[in-house]
């Protein structure tokens, strides 16, 4: 085909627009542009008027694309086709280009240009093709007749952009062009008289090299890829076609061998190849790798002797890490975990994200399944130490579930499916846990299902209340503040624990609207007792990771206090310990302006999580709230009894206010008062109050 001839393009696609729009774009270029909506009509354009190249997409009816490719290769030699897909399956792209497409791109296309670029090149290296098929059938007349002819086939052989070589029938090369020398790294000199094996890598069998020289010395044509060595040492990939060629008489004299680097094509595929099983961001297998291994194991394990076991971890605080320092920052640290993980799990066992902020590690199969909770509690135990990224220090949390084939599911997608069940019962038990699956998850699942969509009918509904329970100073005897609890009641059933729809509440994100209500109905309720003539007394209100992290706090707060006329004095905001897990300038300073509107700041649950004395220098909290998990196990548990003694040290040391929760007894009262710790709370002296009953509670003169 010469310059002046337009070219002729197809495009294959069963939506017309996307067609109009590639052919309106090559029409403007020159090119002859005829359409198909289906593989069967492709096919039947190009049986009668062959074009010079073809566009093509994968899911079509009747015929679709990776069809319409193993018919076009196997009836029309040297036809470009280039594949322009929107399924994003690496899988497509890997079986496009092995059926013979020649490039891929994924829809939507951003730039045109960049198809013409393709279609340009596939054009080039057609042309390149044919030019090199002209060369090896123009060869042999080149060698018998040594003419004028000759001279010139030679010139277009040493101008080629394959490397051509010519050997006797031994293998010693005695011809090689330019392109032939700069692809192997060695100059003419060094190679004429050698064999052709001085290329050999030792990448490919015996068997390959015995197929190559019975095929040529039998006459015929063979064609292959080979993996060869440069001078300098490199590995490379070529695709080379070697024929004989023959004296007059029809004798075998030499052979002539074309090849093509087909290296940076190889490392696509390996690279389309391995995103295919493994994620990008992390390295680690992904979940398409992960289902055909579970498959794998299932398939040669001993149902009788062994089991197949898996624990899936999923990050507690993610979300908050991203909403603090931006999702960068937290992809760095999913790699960090991952390598955690990697190293958690033995050579044999495999490594993989799941979701995004949810791995799985699959051991060497096993003959018990309590060997789940042991990979389970190591994994937790590696990933509970410090993280540092960048110049930041971050801890996480962790829920895991466990599951084992065949005990908690009869196929992958069932065992995976509970494995997940169980990662979420760990996070409803309150995160940072372990959980093996039971069949009772399922329940639970259909049963958080169903409180989700009546908590977000539960604010118009008039659901939702608060319960007070009284804070007593031990020095004077009194109620000195009381802490607002929310209460559910939906109208169709029993009260529901907090336990169970906060939880959802955080999850859901619908903990921001119901955290602002109960600020501001429990500001209400303060300045409303006071009003009725009780005495002023502090409305501690709890706040979640979830408001905090949210740049509006503050002017919830303050438009609470204004609505409310409450003295900024007598509101305490209670804060948990995760949002301190996270030492950074921008936490300090949303506690700073929080501190500035004249409100104090209490750290809740204090002892559960990982603060650090230093951590607690800085932040510009006023108290401290000893979990009731220790409290309860004063003077039964030794560790128990250690940690509360070292957090009043702790607290007076700083100057900081404590307050205990849970006190049932007076012998856990007499253990913290005779240690300083004046403020007490727990059913000793109420439980959570109903306003009125608290209003009740708060006028009598005497608590102790």
């Amino acid at each position: 085909m010469t310059n002046s001839q337009p070219r002729k393009l197809l495009t294959v696609d069963d939506e017309a627009a996307i067609r109009d729009c590639i052919a309106a774009f090559f029409e403007d270029l020159g090119f002859l542009v005829s359409q198909a909506e289906d593989g069967l009509d492709a096919l039947d354009l190009i049986r009668r008027n062959r074009p010079d190249i073809i566009l093509t997409d994968l899911r079509m009816p009747r015929m679709d694309g990776l069809e319409l490719i193993a018919a076009v290769m196997s009836e029309f030699d040297n036809l470009p086709i280039i594949v322009i897909s929107g399924t994003g399956v690496l899988a497509d792209a890997i079986d496009a280009l092995r059926r013979g497409a020649w490039d891929y791109l994924t829809k939507p296309i951003q730039d045109l240009g960049e198809l013409e670029i393709i279609v340009q090149r596939s054009l080039e290296r057609a042309r390149l093709i044919n030019d090199n098929r002209r060369y090896q059938t123009n060869l042999e007349v080149m060698v018998s007749e040594k003419t004028a002819e000759l001279r010139k086939l030679v010139t277009a052989v040493e101008q080629s952009a394959n490397a051509v070589l010519i050997t006797d029938t031994r293998g010693v090369i005695e011809y090689a062009n330019p392109r032939y020398c700069a692809t192997s790294g060695y100059s003419l000199p060094e190679i004429i008289g050698k064999n052709a094996s001085i290329l050999k890598s030792g990448y490919q069998s015996p068997a390959l090299y015995a197929n190559l020289w019975q095929t040529i010395r039998a006459g015929q044509d063979w064609r292959g890829e080979f993996r060869n060595r440069r001078k300098g040492g490199e590995i490379y990939w070529e695709i080379c076609s070697i024929a004989p060629i023959r004296d007059d008489n029809g004798a075998i004299t030499h052979f002539v061998g074309i090849k093509e680097d087909i290296t940076e094509r190889k490392g696509q595929e390996a690279a389309l190849a391995w995103q295919a099983s493994h994620d990008i961001l992390t390295g680690l297998r992904n979940r398409f790798h992960l289902e055909k291994h579970l498959n794998d194991e299932i398939m040669r394990m001993d149902m009788r002797e062994q089991a197949l076991i898996l624990a899936l971890i999923d990050i507690d605080n993610l979300k908050f890490i991203n909403d603090t320092f931006g999702h960068d920052f937290g992809d760095q640290l999913l790699v960090a975990v991952g390598d955690r993980l990697q190293n958690a799990i033995c050579p044999d066992g495999l490594a993989a994200r799941f979701l995004g902020d949810e791995f799985i590690l699959v051991p060497p199969l096993t003959t018990t399944r309590e060997q789940a909770n042991v990979l389970a509690e190591r994994a937790k135990e590696l990933l509970s130490k410090p993280f540092l990224v960048g110049v930041v220090e971050v801890m996480i949390t962790t829920s895991i579930g466990t599951a084992s084939f065949p005990d908690d599911g009869e196929t992958v997608d069932i065992l995976l499916r509970n494995v997940e069940a169980a990662m979420y019962e760990a996070k409803r038990q309150g995160r940072n846990t372990v959980v093996a699956y039971t069949t009772a998850f399922h329940h639970k699942a259909q049963q958080r299902l169903m409180l989700e969509n009546k908590l977000r009918r539960a604010m118009e509904n008039n659901e939702f209340s608060l319960h007070y329970q009284p804070q007593i100073c031990l020095q004077r005897g009194a109620v000195c503040g009381v802490e607002a609890l929310l209460r559910w009641s939906p109208a169709d059933m029993p009260p529901v624990s907090p336990f169970e729809f906060i939880p959802i509440l955080e999850e859901s994100g619908l903990i921001v609207p119901v955290g602002a209500w109960v600020l501001h109905e429990a500001c209400r309720q303060a300045v409303a007792w006071q009003q009725a003539g009780l005495s002023p007394i502090r409305m501690s209100v709890n706040i979640s990771a979830v408001q905090f992290q949210r740049g509006d706090l503050d002017d919830a707060v303050r438009l609470a206090i204004n609505d409310t006329a409450i003295p900024p004095s007598q509101l305490c905001l209670e804060l948990t310990e995760s949002m301190l897990l996270i030492d950074t300038h921008q936490t300090q300073e949303k506690l700073l302006e929080l501190r500035d509107i004249g409100i104090s700041l209490s750290l809740d649950d204090f002892g559960t999580g990982y603060s650090s004395l230093s951590y607690l220098s800085r932040m510009p909290v006023q108290e401290l709230k000893i979990d009731q998990s220790f409290v309860r196990r004063l003077h039964t548990t030794p560790s128990d009894t250690a940690v509360v003694n070292t957090i009043i040290v702790m607290a007076q040391t700083l100057g900081l206010n404590l307050v205990a929760e849970g006190v049932e007894t007076d012998v856990q009262k007499e253990h913290l008062a005779q240690r300083g710790c004046n403020i007490i709370q727990g059913y000793l002296f109420s439980r959570p109050l109903p306003a009125e009953e608290c209003f009740r509670y708060l006028g009598q003169s005497a608590i102790v």
